[in-house]
């Protein structure tokens, strides 16, 4: 259980102020609407489009670091999203989509927290001010997941089908559909 504490001056409010705003709790359905959002406005920054397909989504629940949080057990609830990029990308363009991505990342403020610039197997990484994690990978054979992860959020009944497993086996799990759309631009031997 998530518990959110007030947090505020040590002494009490004069008679009359205003309440604070109160927050909103975040639990596993709202946080994969949220993940579902930032893949989408993700992918729509990406021209020419590329063809997709969901990924499998994931769920659970992972261990809290210590004193890193409210005493609530130890435990973090979590969802993940994803997209299986099924546009054949070639060696030639594999560095452009992630430089794109990054762009577009950096655009929005999010905090780009790695790059890897390999040329058969690029990637970029970046989290949002509210704690979402977001991920480009490469696969062996060339094809590409885009992933999003929550921060800790409260346990949702609601949150939909659940893969629960060790942290990162949302951006991991699954194997990858080979892509197998054609486009001019991304398939390009350039």
């Amino acid at each position: 259980m998530n518990v959110d504490i007030p947090v505020g001056p040590p002494w009490p409010e004069p008679a009359g102020s205003p309440a604070p705003p109160a927050r909103a709790a975040v639990d596993q359905a709202v946080a994969a609407e949220r993940c579902e959002h930032l893949l989408r406005e993700t992918l729509d920054a990406v021209r020419p489009a590329l063809s997709w397909r969901h990924a499998v989504p994931c769920a659970g629940a992972r261990l809290q670091a210590p004193g890193s949080g409210p005493a609530d057990g130890g435990v973090q609830w979590y969802v993940g999203r994803g997209r299986d990029i099924v546009t054949i990308i070639s060696a030639a363009r594999r560095r452009e989509l992630p430089a794109m991505v990054e762009a577009g990342w950096r655009r929005h403020g999010w905090t780009i927290t790695s790059v890897n610039a390999c040329r058969d197997l690029p990637g970029v990484a970046a989290t949002t001010p509210d704690g979402y994690r977001l991920a480009l990978e490469f696969g062996a054979l060339g094809e590409a997941r885009l992933t999003a992860t929550s921060p800790g959020v409260a346990r949702s009944e609601r949150a939909g089908t659940a893969r629960g497993g060790p942290e990162g086996s949302c951006a991991g799990g699954g194997t990858r559909p080979l892509p197998e759309v054609c486009c001019p631009f991304w398939s390009a031997m350039v």
